[in-house]
């Protein structure tokens, strides 16, 4: 089965007809599409990248360590330690420092990221959505910089372990020289090792701790829970300017009723991770990552109430594409909330509609 732009059925024949001769200017290489405008040089920067990578293909000198055991590294350590989840500006900024900092001294730089997340371990009934499945994470820390990124796996066991206990692997295995981290950081068991603890083992163990201050944008500290309520209330451009990139999911393209096909827009509906958080309902202009290409489109979020109100879908029109999607991992980057999902009273207002949301998608990507 083929995904993307295709002959539309005679019921969609007009609104169809009417998007190609919209869609028709320029038909040079359309398979890249210009990008949107950018907010500042720092995002420039990381939409660049973002735009270069490719799925799952980390291209670093980046080691990732799931296991502690066997390694013993020939220098000192600059690390910090956390969940990460998302990897927003202020993830990123903290990375930084610690980056400069092992470059100042002649250091490693490592990032310890808990896996699962601990409020997920120890409320399992905890409403808490991913912004970030560990792969993502692991690609999207890839270009920053670090040396290595241990995943350690957090579980009800690892939960009660005490907080000298928990540095001691990375004192004898990593050679802590300096931990990273911010006023209200604490690890281990009932969360002890906070930084007063910290810098008192630091002392006898050899190793130093700097607090680094918050970040803020739009006047609010950057935090995952803070980019987490954007992203479930459609805010994208908020969102954006807090993680430094559009918000995303990744997924595989799974077998659908093929409602979209009869109506001349054909979609890829999307399977994505347990927990994955996914934005508000509603209709969105995308970036759609297929391979190594990036391509435009549409995107619907919700239950389709002019049908059956049924499970919640992600589904996806790809502007300028024809090919077969069909069990591909993509990724889906959501530009702009357009309007809220909405009943029609007939499938050809449904159509109409469809049709002019793919030109106003076409719109915003193209930065008009």
């Amino acid at each position: 089965m083929r995904r993307g732009f295709c002959a539309p059925t005679r019921q969609a024949d007009s609104a169809s007809r009417s998007w190609n001769a919209a869609g028709a200017r320029g038909n040079g290489n359309r398979r890249r599409f210009l990008h949107p405008r950018i907010f500042d040089l720092r995002f420039a920067i990381l939409d660049w990248l973002n735009r270069k990578s490719k799925i799952g293909n980390r291209k670093s000198a980046m080691e990732i360590i799931r296991d502690l055991n066997p390694v013993h590294l020939d220098r000192p350590t600059v690390l910090t330690i956390g969940s990460f989840d998302g990897i927003h500006r202020g993830h990123q900024y903290l990375i930084n420092r610690v980056v400069a900092r092992a470059q100042e001294i002649g250091a490693a730089s490592a990032l310890v990221t808990l896996h699962p997340h601990p409020k997920v371990v120890l409320r399992p009934t905890s409403p808490l959505h991913y912004l970030s499945t560990i792969e993502e994470r692991l690609d999207w820390l890839a270009p920053l910089g670090l040396d290595y990124v241990v995943v350690f796996p957090f579980s009800l066991e690892t939960s009660q372990v005490r907080a000298r206990d928990f540095v001691r692997p990375l004192v004898e295995r990593l050679r802590l020289g300096e931990i990273f981290c911010g006023k209200d950081f604490a690890l281990g068991y009932k969360r002890e090792g906070n930084v007063e603890f910290l810098r008192a083992l630091g002392r006898e163990r050899g190793f130093a701790v700097t607090v680094v201050e918050p970040q803020a944008f739009d006047g609010q500290i950057v935090s995952s829970s803070r980019v987490r309520d954007l992203i479930a209330h459609g805010e994208m451009a908020a969102a954006t300017r807090m993680l430094g990139r559009y918000p995303s999911v990744r997924g595989r393209v799974i077998e659908g009723d093929k409602r979209g096909r009869t109506l001349g827009f054909p979609t890829a509906n999307l399977a994505v991770a347990e927990r994955r958080l996914i934005p508000a309902d509603g209709i969105y202009a995308v970036r759609v990552n297929i391979g190594a290409a990036w391509f435009g489109g549409a995107a619907n979020i919700g239950i389709r109430p002019t049908f059956d109100k049924g499970q919640r879908l992600i589904e996806v029109f790809v502007l300028d594409f024809d090919g077969d999607l069909y069990d591909q991992v993509i990724e889906v980057q959501f530009v702009k909330r357009l309007r809220a999902e909405m009943k029609f009273d007939s499938v050809n207002a449904l159509i109409e509609q469809m049709r002019r949301d793919v030109l106003t998608a076409r719109a915003v990507l193209e930065g008009k």
